[in-house]
């Protein structure tokens, strides 16, 4: 059993936590022509916005109702309405996607009822598709939103239909994948003489493909297709986070839901290749044998460098256990301290001693011997306090171009995720084996020199 500590310190020195708010955006911007809508002080946005901006280098739509200290304290719609109208006449979405703050929670805003009035006040706008996610964000974490943020997108946009089609099936993605994650399993699927609808579908929304300005989201999972995954034969969770929308589909129109923590890994993906097979009746391509054999040859080329190396992970919930499950379970690293922002069911199965809940520092405070940090880009400064390596993955990272085409899943993304690792301390071992030693270096006396010896 997983020993949790809960950090009591009294202020977050290296900050790890991400808002619930920002989760929320994050799944609305994998949706095609949707506008994500902060119900919030013009501050929240601009954050969530430069945030999400320098990690993916490309332009973010979004939209504030723009609190401010007047309005706040006396309430009413007019922010909202004005807001609402606003978008719909000048961006006309599909979608938009009102997401809470703390501002709004704490005044206790009923959202609910005045996205209704908004539609009794403007009956030429009451067919937009309005999905509330209640995010307040002085709790939770990037996690929680994003997991709420699926949530109330299926429960707002699927819609009840009377067929079924055996060979449609719905994918709900974790955050932690990539924009190459999420292509490789669409491929993956149609390989398998399957259609997938993917929700979100950040591969084709904001990873550069798009040419041009939008106000919008240009690219993403289509309004109408979500409508349709009541048709699909199963429902395949990946992550944790997507968990709660599965089984809401599967109460609400009986599609069996089956669930992944993670496809890192060797072991995680032959489950899901194997569950495709059984569910297509058609055995995988050449091409994905071919891979599984270069994983194997690539665990067995970098054992040396990866068995019981000391590590720290730190980051969300789903992309953690992804991380750790690989490292520990398949490639015998030693997991010496791991952090996350908040507590997920998945990883408390962990082959681990004990997580923290906490922050960066934690990490400073229970080092011994590390070899590689592992984790966004803000574990940068534990990486040169410590002078150890740094891989960088996880959400935010800044300081690197193009993570977000690297692929990390399956066995071509696995291959390429350890090989990458492997070469960082391979060359660290390199840097150390031409280090000079001390004694050499500053010329002093050492008993175990034999031209000491005096004849």
């Amino acid at each position: 059993m997983v020993n949790i500590i809960k950090s009591s310190k009294t202020c977050s020195v290296y900050p790890l936590k991400l808002s619930q708010p920002l989760g929320a955006v994050y799944a609305f911007l994998g949706i095609k022509r949707a506008m994500p809508l902060m119900h919030g002080s013009q501050g929240c946005t601009a954050f969530a916005k430069t945030f999400l901006t320098r990690h993916f280098s490309e332009n973010i739509p979004m939209q504030t109702t723009a609190l401010s200290e007047v309005t706040t304290i006396l309430g009413g719609d007019e922010n909202l309405h004005t807001a609402l109208k606003n978008i719909i006449e000048k961006n006309d979405p599909e979608v938009i996607g009102i997401i809470s703050t703390g501002v709004s929670e704490t005044r206790g805003d009923d959202v609910k009822g005045s996205i209704k009035r908004f539609k009794e006040l403007y009956p030429d706008h009451a067919y937009k598709e309005f999905v509330y996610v209640s995010t307040p964000d002085y709790e939770g974490s990037f996690h929680d939103g994003y997991r709420k943020a699926l949530t109330s997108i299926v429960k707002t946009l699927v819609k009840r239909t009377y067929s079924k089609n055996p060979r449609q099936i719905n994918l709900l993605l974790s955050y932690h994948l990539t924009a190459k994650d999420a292509d490789m399993i669409k491929e993956i699927a149609e390989g398998f003489g399957l259609k997938a609808i993917l929700l979100p579908d950040l591969s084709s929304s904001i990873d550069g493909s798009i040419r041009g300005f939008s106000s919008i989201t240009a690219g993403g999972t289509d309004a109408k297709d979500i409508e349709m995954m009541s048709a699909s034969a199963v429902t395949i969770t990946i992550g944790e986070s997507t968990k709660e929308a599965g089984e809401y589909l599967e109460r609400k129109f009986m599609i069996p839901a089956f669930h992944f923590e993670s496809l890192y890994g060797l072991k995680n993906f032959d489950k899901f290749v194997k569950f495709l097979m059984n569910l297509s009746g058609r055995e995988p391509s050449e091409g994905l044998k071919r891979w599984r054999n270069r994983l194997i040859d690539a665990m067995l080329d970098t054992h040396f460098y990866h068995t019981n190396r000391k590590v720290a992970v730190a980051g969300e919930p789903d992309t953690f256990y992804a991380i750790v499950d690989l490292l520990v379970r398949e490639l015998g690293m030693h997991l010496s301290v791991g952090v996350v922002p908040t507590i997920s069911e998945s990883i408390k199965t962990l082959p681990i001693d004990e997580i923290i809940v906490g922050d960066l520092e934690d990490i400073l405070n229970r080092c011994s011997g590390l070899d590689v940090v592992v984790g966004n880009t803000n574990m940068r400064h534990i990486a040169r306090k410590l002078s150890i390596l740094h891989y960088r993955i996880g959400i935010p990272i800044f300081d690197r171009l193009g993570h977000f085409l690297k692929g990390y899943i399956g066995y071509e993304g696995t291959t390429n995720f350890i090989f990458e690792l492997a070469n960082l301390l391979m060359e660290r071992d390199e840097e150390i084996s031409y280090k000079v030693p001390e004694y050499i270096k500053g010329g002093g006396h050492y008993e175990g020199c034999l031209c000491d010896e005096k004849p």
